[in-house]
């Protein structure tokens, strides 16, 4: 076996395991909290071997962001990742949505049967949070939507106050493109509106910087799921670029998502690619290119590593 395919199989090991061999480095190993390093926290793993490797894995005070085209599964990805972190720590992860509501994504059901799911915005109470989330580590799902509950304010509490604290906070429904005017067509007299019934929430750069803010104030990773332009519009592509090269040099973290069923002819697709996320990150060192491929099965209602 040679070294690079020794390297690379020990890494996977690595994330399989969750059992970091090498300790990171990178610009989060030079921030501190209360005298204590950050690279020094224990990172959080998945057990999705695929999706840890590509991560690298994602450590307290932390922001990654996970960028993809439209369509492409990013959703599905970052509650199957909540899912999974929230039933291998038993822990609280909060699960913020900018666009779609949480009861929509809830129905999806990848965290069905794994983790329990709780919808903050059925609740008026911002203070007794345990009446009603109880003892043990749940997805605390809430979106824009859900009035004056925030997302920040309530991982911060679970962390402080609950039983089973927080172990992330992730937020989705983010794009670094501005939205174009609502189109409203008719079809053989009757009104079509849009497939995408929630646009997302364009990203502004202050947004962005206050997500880092938090995560390194706060000790916890923060995980924000930003959709970019089409790969098949280059106005759009055109328009986002300086936003998109921000949000990398914001992230301790990145990782891109790809679909290749999405951008081929149909008489070209390949039998290999269907229901297939390309992922390529890049960890808190950022010397390095990590590519793997994830799965979705549709009767685990959960993701698998391509191997």
């Amino acid at each position: 076996m040679n070294v690079v395919n020794f390297a690379k199989r020990r890494a996977l090991l690595s994330a399989g395991l969750a059992f970091p061999l090498v300790t990171g480095a990178g610009r989060a190993s030079t921030r501190h909290k209360n005298d204590e390093s950050v690279a020094s926290a224990e990172s959080l793993f998945s057990g999705l071997a695929g999706l840890d490797y590509a991560m690298g894995g994602l450590a307290a005070g932390e922001l990654a962001c996970v960028t993809s085209p439209p369509h492409s599964g990013k959703t599905l990805v970052l509650l199957d990742w909540a899912a999974r972190i929230c039933a291998r720590n038993g822990k609280n992860v909060v699960f913020y949505s900018a666009n779609e509501p949480s009861v929509h994504i809830a129905r999806k059901g990848v965290a069905k049967g794994r983790a329990r799911v709780f919808i903050a915005g059925e609740t008026h109470s911002q203070i007794p949070y345990a009446r009603e989330f109880g003892s043990s580590g749940a997805i605390i799902m809430l979106d824009a939507h859900g009035g004056d509950l925030e997302a920040q304010a309530l991982a911060t509490w679970l962390k402080a106050n609950h039983p089973a604290g927080c172990a992330a906070l992730v937020s989705d429904g983010w794009c670094t493109t501005r939205q174009r005017p609502l189109e409203v067509k008719i079809v053989d007299g009757a009104v079509t509106l849009p497939a995408e019934r929630w646009a997302p929430t364009f990203l502004p750069a202050e947004k962005l910087s206050e997500a880092a803010e938090f995560a390194r104030v706060c000790g916890l990773p923060v995980v924000m799921g930003v959709q970019t332009a089409s790969l098949v519009d280059d106005d759009a592509l055109a328009d986002s670029l300086h936003l998109s090269l921000q949000l990398r040099l914001s992230a301790d973290r990145w990782l891109a998502m790809y679909r290749p069923e999405l951008y081929v002819d149909s008489d070209r697709a390949v039998p290999a690619d269907k229901n297939v996320v390309h992922l390529c990150g890049r960890s808190a060192n950022w010397l390095e290119t990590r590519r793997r491929r994830l799965r979705f099965d549709y009767g685990e209602r959960q993701f698998e590593t391509v191997v």
